[in-house]
């Protein structure tokens, strides 16, 4: 195979996966993005046993996971947008984000049409401004719905979106105020506030159910130390060694080098490792992978030269990703970002250890 190759330890992911488990009621596992890169049906059935429910992003993700989620609740992230979307949710089973007063009405039009009963999470704005109404459009919503028959509001949500601790209170304290509305409405509603970051904050800030997304496949936002609780990094990238050879002047890859370059590598060995922009790294040459020192250009669309100090024969596989938290350093971005495009072409390669 010619892909680069992202090992992926489900072990590790599951055993994340309990340490959350520890600090809440429920744990929702987070699986949108394939998994963050790492395989949402791979990873959904790796957390069968410990997961309460999942989450995605998108309808079209929580239908591509039905099976894997093995009878398990589906929450849908982003609300509907259409009659066709909320069609989707609705006749699949899953849980809609509900973030205001229309979206609610759509799904209730379209259960009374299906004659089935929309499922949803009340969204709350706290503060982070992408979904959410206010405590006066809750009100409005549970006092309109609260006797509607085709209509069951399983939850009530938010999200933190720093991690300044006084602004994490306050959005706690809003959230806890739009909860005491909808539990007089709902009292059975599920409550969940925190993803990750809101995870490591304590007791108060899991309610009924934590979010868990990059946790689960070993670190932590915002530059917390993941080690100081037990997570395990589960995908490392590898490359292969496509070509070998003896650096005769001109370019490596696109461009030609400077002249002070050429000089140096003349004669040198070299050696290309069959990834480049297109799987998913950065087309500079300072790309945070593993060994970005050797690069001696800019990444080509599938290769990347690199000066041979390590003896490389081509067939050898060389780890180009195994901590995204370094490589998110080194190019100034996050470790989600890393872990999304990482596996963009690459063949998945599954342990259990």
């Amino acid at each position: 195979m010619q892909r680069t190759v992202a090992e992926i330890n489900l072990k590790a992911i599951e055993d994340n996966a309990r340490v959350f488990k520890r600090r809440t009621k429920k744990l929702c596992a987070v699986v949108k993005a394939d998994a963050y890169g790492h395989g949402a049906a791979e990873v959904a059935l790796a957390l069968s046993g410990v997961a309460d429910l999942f989450a995605v992003a998108i309808v079209e993700e929580a239908i591509e996971l039905t099976t894997a989620a093995c009878g398990k609740e589906i929450l849908v992230l982003t609300p509907p947008t259409d009659g066709a979307e909320a069609a989707a949710i609705v006749e699949n089973g899953f849980l809609a984000c509900a973030p205001d007063l229309e979206t609610v009405e759509r799904l209730v039009g379209v259960s009374k049409r299906k004659g089935k009963i929309a499922r949803v999470h009340l969204k709350v704005n706290t503060g982070m401004n992408r979904y959410g109404g206010d405590r006066y459009a809750l009100n409005e919503i549970c006092a309109r719905f609260s006797s509607e028959r085709f209509l069951s509001v399983d939850g009530v949500f938010s999200h933190l979106y720093t991690d300044d601790f006084e602004t994490c209170e306050r959005q706690r304290k809003a959230f806890e105020s739009a909860c005491d509305i909808v539990k007089a409405y709902y009292p059975n509603a599920m409550r969940h506030l925190s993803a990750t970051y809101g995870a490591t904050l304590g007791k108060a800030y899991s309610f009924d159910a934590i979010r868990v997304g990059l946790g689960l496949y070993g670190y932590l936002p915002n530059g917390l130390d993941a080690e100081s609780l037990g997570l395990k990094k589960a995908m490392r990238v590898y490359a292969k060694v496509s070509a070998t050879q003896t650096y005769t002047g001109g370019g490596a890859g696109y461009g030609r080098l400077p002249k002070v370059t050429e000089k140096a590598l003349q004669g040198k060995p070299m050696a290309t490792l069959r990834f480049g922009y297109a799987d998913g790294f950065l087309r500079n040459r300072e790309n945070g992978t593993d060994g970005a020192e050797f690069a001696i250009n800019n990444l080509c669309m599938d290769a990347c030269a690199r000066v041979n100090t390590e003896k490389l024969k081509r067939g050898d596989f060389v780890p180009i990703m195994t901590d995204a938290a370094e490589t998110a350093m080194r190019t100034g971005t996050i470790p989600y970002e890393v872990l999304c495009a990482a596996t963009r072409r690459a063949e998945m390669v599954y342990a259990y250890e």
